[in-house]
């Protein structure tokens, strides 16, 4: 879809049904995007594994910019 291959400026969430955390990555690492990434869910090893294998720039897990203004960040 459009919507999961385009970097879209503004409040848009795009929620896609999957079948395990294999999966997501996938669909995940199918753009070449991939500056920010959030990964909600309850299970947090699973949340971490899912991360872990995410190719992007940040990762946050259960919160989306969440940072310390003092961290560098090369963007």
């Amino acid at each position: 879809m459009r919507i999961a291959q385009e970097e879209i400026f503004g409040l848009v969430t795009s929620a896609i049904l999957f079948t395990d955390v294999d999966e997501v990555i996938r669909h995940g690492n199918a753009t070449t995007l991939g500056l920010g990434s959030g990964v909600w869910m309850c299970d947090v090893s699973k949340a971490h594994r899912l991360a872990k294998g995410l190719r992007a720039g940040s990762v946050w897990i259960n919160c989306y910019q969440a940072m310390d203004p003092a961290v560098p960040f090369g963007g």
